[in-house]
């Protein structure tokens, strides 16, 4: 039993013995008093239940309204989680667009040089040196288009590292591809040739890995 039940009950009963003083007293003026008295006590001991039920309740409501109040900062918790889900998976849904735009531009490069007649007696001699110096460059801007992107996190790293592979391989075949017209003799053009598919082949290979990872992360 509660200290403030107990306070009540002796209260209750010193006002019952208060009434029962009243109800034994003799004389107008002693009987006057003693109900005066009882009346007092009585409104006193009303009183003081009321404004203990009142108390209970007023707990009852600041308990309630604690436990809405921690409900409603966990549904805006869960909001704002949900919100910068959201926003990070739109973010990294844009980034890995731009890294599929590279994958697939380095991919056709990469099958061109491998794929490429070197001796192509359609064109002359200026028109291949011409076609190779665009291919070179091709390949060196879009490694540094690579390099310029900037990841907000590591989710891409892995599929980041085999494009700076491939793109690493990719101008290294361009450049091969180049100086295969600046060979000086058939041995120098079979070692650049050589040279040329086996990076233009690599960097092909490390594309298609980048591919792949970067579908399954995004």
């Amino acid at each position: 039993m509660g200290t403030e039940i107990l306070l009540l009950g002796v209260l209750a009963g010193i006002t019952l013995l208060a009434y029962m003083v009243a109800i034994n007293s003799h004389g107008p003026t002693r009987l006057s008093i003693s109900y005066l008295l009882a009346t007092i006590m009585l409104a006193g001991t009303v009183w003081a239940i009321v404004q203990y039920v009142n108390s209970g309740a007023d707990k009852e409501k600041m308990q309630e309204l604690r436990r809405l109040e921690l409900e409603k900062k966990a549904a805006e918790e869960r909001i704002r989680t949900k919100e910068q889900e959201l926003l990070e998976n739109k973010s990294r849904a844009v980034f890995a667009a731009k890294l599929n735009d590279i994958i697939n531009r380095g991919t056709g490069l990469a099958t061109t040089m491998m794929n490429v007649d070197l001796r192509d007696m359609s064109y002359n001699l200026e028109t291949l040196i011409g076609r190779a110096s665009a291919t070179k460059k091709k390949a060196t801007d879009l490694k540094k288009e690579f390099e310029g992107l900037t990841a907000e996190d590591d989710y891409f790293a892995q599929s980041m590292q085999l494009m700076n592979d491939a793109l690493s391989e990719l101008t290294e075949a361009g450049r091969y591809f180049y100086l295969y017209y600046r060979s000086e003799d058939s041995a120098q053009e079979e070692l650049r040739e050589r040279i040329l598919r086996q990076k233009a082949r690599k960097a092909y290979e490390n594309f298609k890995k980048a591919s792949s990872l970067v579908a399954s992360t995004s």
